[in-house]
């Protein structure tokens, strides 16, 4: 969630674009303690910051299983 945020407060006006595009209010975005997983392609599309990222515990198994 650390780049999520720091992407978002880069630049002025990306979290509210950013919740233009997902169909919810800038205020939920702030609110939320990871990405949920219904917005996760759309804001791994918006942002460029891979899933994985986004939502590391999601994706934390696959990981170690590849390993």
């Amino acid at each position: 969630m650390e780049k999520l945020t720091a992407y978002l407060k880069a630049e002025r006006g990306r979290l509210t674009r950013l919740a233009d595009r997902i169909g919810v209010n800038p205020s939920a975005i702030s609110q939320w303690k990871s990405v949920p997983v219904d917005h996760l392609a759309e804001v791994e599309e918006f942002t460029g910051i891979p899933r994985a990222e986004l939502l590391p515990e999601a994706f934390r198994a696959a990981r170690e299983a590849a390993a």
